[in-house]
């Protein structure tokens, strides 16, 4: 069984050995909302016991790297504000440089309403 995640769905994908073609053939057999990742009554049906356990590690899996991944961000986000703030101050009022600020305003106003919310910023 393989997982693969496409935009806002995650697809369970059958690989099994066609010996005509001699390689093996892939099987989308379900998908699963990304947001909330359940598996349905129909989807597991389709799937063994083993396939379904499978997926639950894979998604214990999944989660824990993007709550690592998370966390790296949010770890590393000063430095990469400076190296920012470097890039910044060389360009020529560029259009890519507005493009980007105006992407970053939003972000940062976004992420200070969620510090002040949870008490972070005074």
């Amino acid at each position: 069984m393989h997982f693969r995640v496409r935009k806002n769905v995650i697809q369970l994908i059958r690989i099994s050995y066609d010996a005509q073609k001699k390689r093996g053939t892939n099987t989308i057999v379900g998908t699963v909302r990304l947001a909330d990742p359940v598996l349905d009554e129909s989807t597991k049906v389709v799937l063994t016991a083993e396939e379904v356990e499978e997926f639950e590690r894979w998604l214990q899996q999944y989660r824990r790297l993007e709550e690592l991944r998370q966390e790296l961000a949010a770890l590393t986000l000063p430095e990469v504000l400076a190296n920012a703030q470097l890039w910044f101050d060389r360009q020529e009022n560029s259009d890519t440089a507005r493009v980007v600020a105006n992407d970053i305003l939003l972000q940062w106003q976004s992420l200070r309403r969620l510090l002040l919310k949870k008490g972070l910023l005074e």
